[in-house]
């Protein structure tokens, strides 16, 4: 219930129960009892969604009552604040119409048909009321539609913001991978710069060319994540490989070709995953690097390393 739902009812009691002074009524004392029945009837009734036609057909046979006792046809006028309150859409709008023609049809009764003025009174102040509400209403749903936008404007800007740093992110592990390849780089020197860029907490590179073993970030060389390499690029969501590097997130990138396996990339992350484009980014390069360094002896997955040769550590 809202504070004014609450008040038109109390200054509808108001006017009903001061019009009992301005003459001689001789239902005064009830009339006066029923204002405040008809106050606590509308605290009583549950607010709800259906309970709002029955307070209006309730306030509809006050007024109705009030201005057959009374004689006052003007106490009609008192079903146009009522419109502002209850009316919502056209259902209601029709269901008000047809409820408030009782009061205005009491109060011709009332006046021996005489007094028409309450007629024309009373609907030039619901057409006010209602023009007032469309304003309202219309401006309303104007600045509803801003709101709209501007919140789709803003999860777009997210967006464009992301897919640029996103952008700005595969430029830098491309750049580096090129100027790994262009220079022939020792591939255990470049993890420290490839994990900066990814924001991983570590990388673990098997190198099966030198049987060796180099982690960087918080990796640790464990010999025991071959076992479960099978696929040149894995994903490890609560595996026995996430508990072993204590991470999430963990990402196995294998750059190899039909005869040979160059080496084996272990990305580990703790916080948020690894966009798995810029993994295939790495291995499409890696794959390049090796092809272009294959003057180096190859080496088979299960030997050196998995034999127990690695370096492990933080560096070679």
């Amino acid at each position: 219930m809202s504070i004014f739902q609450f008040l038109v009812r109390v200054f509808i009691a108001l006017a009903v129960a001061s019009s009992l002074f301005m003459g001689k009524i001789e239902y005064s004392t009830a009339l006066a009892l029923l204002s405040g029945i008809y106050i606590l009837a509308f605290l009583l009734i549950p607010k709800n969604a259906t309970s709002r036609y029955i307070i209006l057909l309730m306030d509809v046979v006050f007024l109705s009552l009030s201005i057959y006792l009374t004689g006052y046809t003007y106490l009609a006028f008192l079903v146009v604040p009522l419109f502002a309150e209850f009316v919502r859409d056209w259902k209601d709008t029709i269901y008000f119409l047809l409820l408030s023609a009782f009061p205005v049809a009491v109060a011709l009764f009332v006046s021996g048909f005489n007094d028409y003025t309450v007629v024309p009174i009373t609907v030039a102040g619901l057409l006010g009321t209602a023009g007032l509400y469309k304003t309202f209403a219309d401006r309303e749903r104007y600045f509803r539609h801003l709101k709209n936008e501007m919140e789709n404007l803003y999860i777009k800007n997210i967006s464009f913001q992301e897919m640029v740093d996103r952008l700005g992110k595969l430029k830098e592990v491309y750049s580096s991978l090129k100027k790994l390849r262009k220079e022939k780089l020792p591939l255990k020197l470049w993890i420290y710069d490839i994990n900066e860029k990814l924001g991983t907490d570590g990388i673990v590179y098997f190198d099966f060319i030198n049987h060796k073993c180099y982690s960087t970030g918080e990796a640790v060389c464990k010999k025991e994540l071959l076992q479960h390499i099978d696929s040149p690029f894995l994903v490890f969501r609560n595996h026995q490989v996430n508990d072993l590097m204590e991470a999430p997130f963990v990402y196995a990138l294998t750059v190899e070709d039909r005869d040979r396996v160059y080496g084996i990339l272990i990305f580990v992350s703790k916080l948020k995953e690894v966009d798995q484009q810029l993994l295939e980014v790495v291995g499409e390069q890696l794959f390049l690097y090796f092809i272009e360094n294959s003057d180096q002896k190859p080496s088979d997955k299960d030997s050196g390393i998995a034999a127990g040769g690695e370096g492990e550590g933080k560096g070679d």
